[in-house]
């Protein structure tokens, strides 16, 4: 069976085609424009895929369903009360983001019986964690770095909105410096601080990374990270198999 698992962020569309449950091709669109979506989407159809499996942080995608109408591929979305194959034991589970719990079953399956934590930076930071028993209790989400941008723009009176650079000095010697190196130095203190936390109460721990923010995290994080980009469509996929099963 040849699958195309999506994902719907909140800034952009991750799509991949599975064969024989490897991953055989993935691409990624921005959300704000169809026709670049139906571009990225046009380099999978190649691929042949019987079925769709959509995960959808927010509301439905019209254009992604005329589309996969139009290529004659029979879709289904990821709903709250699917069944995952791993122990879920977060305590608000309807709230729970489907990306987040993607990113555990895939992460469990890339190390079973071992406490894995996921580092995801895309839109938000969050940090997932799963137990050597399989089980997931969930986490923490923070801004993520353009939100942090966009925040000290639209919340004070004269800070400019900052782009990010690949240049950035501890000391900011003019106030774009200054608020770069605010967002990005400290958002990798940040997430060194809590990856310090659990790696105090798990000497086994480890750390798998992904979202668009990775090569901040493999560039600012001393320590041993399994870099995975598609590892969100590689969860869904296991969850579409054991739907399926």
């Amino acid at each position: 069976m040849v699958n195309l698992i999506i994902d719907i962020g909140n800034t952009a569309i991750k799509a991949g085609v599975f064969r024989n449950g490897q991953l055989s091709k993935a691409v990624r669109a921005p959300l704000e424009e169809a026709s670049e979506l139906e571009e990225a989407l046009l380099k999978l159809i190649p691929l042949n895929p019987d079925r769709a499996f959509i995960s959808n942080v927010a509301h439905g995608q019209p254009a992604l369903e005329a589309f996969l109408k139009r290529a004659d591929i029979p879709y289904s979305y990821f709903q709250p009360g699917d069944a995952v194959p791993i122990t879920n034991k977060y305590e608000t589970p309807e709230s729970l983001g489907r990306d987040r719990i993607a990113n555990a079953v895939a992460a469990n399956k890339l190390f079973p019986g071992t406490p894995v934590v996921i580092i995801d930076a895309g839109t938000c930071i969050k940090f997932d964690f799963v137990t050597r028993n399989n089980e997931y209790f969930g986490g923490s989400i923070s801004p993520g770095i353009d939100l942090r941008f966009k925040a000290l723009h639209e919340f004070t009176a004269r800070l400019p909105l900052i782009q990010r650079t690949d240049t950035v000095y501890l000391i900011g010697k003019n106030t774009r410096e200054a608020i770069q190196s605010g967002v990005i130095n400290g958002t990798v203190a940040e997430i060194k601080g809590v990856l310090e936390q659990y790696q105090m109460t798990h000497k086994d721990l480890k750390v798998v990374v992904t979202g668009g923010d990775i090569a901040l995290l493999e560039r600012g994080l001393k320590t041993t990270l399994i870099s995975e980009p598609w590892l969100t469509l590689k969860g869904l996929q296991e969850i579409y198999i054991s739907l399926n099963a």
